[in-house]
């Protein structure tokens, strides 16, 4: 058998491969050390999303039960014989007075689902707000009808978008069982890409941060019998 040649180094080529391999090898570390950073980058906006989604869904519940504990207190003082309905100085009405800058309503008595969109009688509303995730103040968030007063804000603001459904039940089959108004209310959080494409048009989860639904429903009364014009108080069933 023929001795094996004395071996002087590696040939040009095969350095060439072993280089190719080890940045190959380097390039895939990068691409999965940014694939990392990219998931948690994107799982901690998710999270920034669903709070301010979650803040601001509380502060319209709390609201809704605001207008209606408010509503409650003037007619258990009215039953009491404690509050005079044609004062325009009656403590218990300032709340709805046109006269009290803080006043919550402008009409007596106020409608609790007014506090989650203007007009909770049309079938669908959608408005949006720009939200600062550096200063967020969820009393402060203020909804817009129109989407193009959306579409400032920061480089790094986000939007929200709520869509109101509306429905009522007029149960005329059951005189007994007061007709029904159902309100489905779906918060969308968006970046500014993604508003900017989609818009107002969906509320999928491909074209959002978060989504989260609330449904409240509500029903009328006559108080008319201690409040004269109170014949349709609505009465909200707050989830």
């Amino acid at each position: 058998m023929a001795p094996l040649p004395d071996e002087k180094g590696f040939t040009f080529t095969e350095i060439m491969i072993a280089i190719t391999i080890m940045a190959l090898g380097f390039l895939a570390m990068a691409q999965m050390q940014f694939l990392s950073l990219r998931q948690k980058q994107l799982a901690e906006e998710g999270t920034t999303a669903s709070n301010i989604l979650q803040f601001i869904a509380d502060r319209d519940i709390e609201e809704v039960k605001r207008a209606q504990l408010l509503n409650s207190i003037a007619f258990v003082e009215a039953q009491a014989g404690r509050l005079n309905p044609q004062s325009d100085s009656e403590p218990h009405l300032q709340y709805c007075k046109t006269g009290n800058s803080n006043r919550i309503c402008d009409a007596c008595p106020c409608n609790p689902l007014a506090e989650v969109t203007p007009d909770p009688s049309q079938a669908l509303e959608i408005t949006c707000a720009v939200i600062d995730v550096h200063d967020f103040d969820p009393k402060k968030v203020s909804f817009k009808s129109n989407a193009s007063q959306c579409s400032g804000g920061a480089g790094d603001s986000l939007v929200v978008v709520k869509r109101v459904e509306s429905t009522a039940d007029d149960n005329l089959d059951d005189p007994i069982i007061p007709p029904e108004i159902r309100m489905n209310v779906t918060y969308g959080i968006k970046t500014k890409t993604q508003f900017a494409e989609t818009g107002f048009e969906s509320l999928a989860k491909r074209d959002t941060l978060a989504v989260q639904n609330i449904d409240f429903s509500a029903h009328e009364e006559d108080w008319s019998q201690f409040l004269p014009g109170w014949t349709e108080v609505v009465i909200a069933h707050v989830p």
